[in-house]
């Protein structure tokens, strides 16, 4: 899969959807018990399935010690730090105004891509990424109209898990280029292994006190919260990670708009409001962004 292909990006979409759809409901459980709660149970759910997915598909890629500790410490810095701001973050600004500020990431990426990576923005790849970023400004000017408020403190967090969860791509995106065979399946896994390592030593019984609390949950909600982790981690970060191993960095993080669009319109859908002028430019941003992305 070249780094041309629309393939990655495909991919990085329908991650970021699966992820923006199971984000409302991390920030609901976020609030009803904590971030670090549902932190713990979808990284718990994620390992699981990565460690029976990579039996199944995958061949044992042998690592150097470097690919080991990045990927460990991907899982440690994205899916255990980053994802503990994140989900802060949701419980107070929500997912969809969370989500819009992960579209300043390419800048961080784009940097590392170019240090790191020897790549280079094309001119249709800049004006992509200006275009998702003009996108972003627009998403939250329609949110500013309707809150007439900012949380500093809130957009805090937010930055906070983007800078880490950043760190987490960058150290991953490494990994692959030492070992260009590494599947997905056990790239995550590794990851996960890291994010728990960092939950057991916070809080070494944090397992038996997830099962507790689901069995006290009702069927609903927990029926709920076990497929939101399902399709918000697992198969969002096993697509997002096939899609890393070939594409362009920054671009590939661009398209994370998706995520605040997408939650956006589920938002108005449960309103029942039709989407404001602002939020249609913001569609129009994104289209024609990806189409230049595909053109550099």
């Amino acid at each position: 899969m070249s780094a041309n292909s629309s393939a990655p990006y495909l991919l990085a979409i329908g991650s970021n959807i699966l992820f923006g759809t199971a984000s409302i409901t991390f920030s609901r459980f976020s609030r009803s018990h904590s971030a670090t709660w549902v932190n713990q149970l979808k990284v718990t759910i994620a390992l699981a399935g990565f460690l029976i997915a990579f039996l199944a598909t995958e061949h044992f890629t042998r690592l150097t010690l470097f690919g080991h500790g990045a990927l460990l410490g991907s899982g440690l810095f994205g899916l255990f730090m980053g994802d503990y701001f994140l989900f802060r973050s949701f419980a107070m600004l929500g997912p969809s105004r969370t989500l819009v500020l992960y579209s300043f990431q390419p800048f961080l990426l784009g940097l590392y891509g170019y240090f790191f990576l020897s790549q280079t923005l094309s001119l249709p790849q800049f004006i992509a990424i200006l275009c998702m970023i003009l996108c972003v400004f627009a998403f939250i000017h329609e949110r500013a109209r309707e809150t007439g408020k900012t949380d500093l403190k809130s957009f805090g967090y937010a930055f906070t898990g983007i800078c880490f969860d950043a760190l987490g791509v960058m150290l991953s995106r490494q990994a692959y280029q030492e070992s260009p065979d590494l599947g997905p399946f056990q790239a995550n896994a590794t990851r996960a292994i890291g994010a728990i390592a960092g939950f057991l030593v916070l809080s070494p019984t944090f397992m038996s006190e997830l099962a507790k609390d689901l069995t006290g949950m009702k069927k609903k909600e927990r029926k709920q919260v076990l497929i939101a982790c399902f399709f918000g981690t697992f198969l969002s970060l096993a697509l997002y990670l096939s899609a890393l191993k070939s594409a362009h960095v920054a671009s590939l993080t661009a398209i994370s708009i998706t995520s605040p669009v997408w939650v956006s319109m589920i938002e108005h859908l449960q309103l029942r409001a039709w989407p404001s002028r602002y939020l249609w430019v913001a569609f129009g941003l994104f289209l024609t962004g990806f189409t230049l992305m595909q053109l550099g």
